[in-house]
């Protein structure tokens, strides 16, 4: 199992959160990286608190914190 740098993991996750929200099927292409290694960065984002798309509907039901 390869591992990625914190630099690296910054870096693919800027292109999943938004304002990019790309899907993870392209990202995952482009980069070389798994869709399922991409799926558990997320994870670990929205444990942190960070607002992920498909973490809930849609960006209307979003505090106010998480869409600044």
């Amino acid at each position: 199992m390869p591992r990625y740098s914190d630099e690296r993991k910054a870096a693919v996750l800027k292109k999943l959160l938004p304002p990019m929200n790309r899907s993870v099927a392209s990202v995952a292409t482009e980069e070389g990286i798994s869709d399922v290694t991409l799926y558990s960065w997320l994870k670990l984002c929205r444990q942190d608190g960070v607002p992920v798309p498909g973490n809930q509907p849609t960006a209307d039901t979003w505090s106010p914190d998480a869409k600044l």
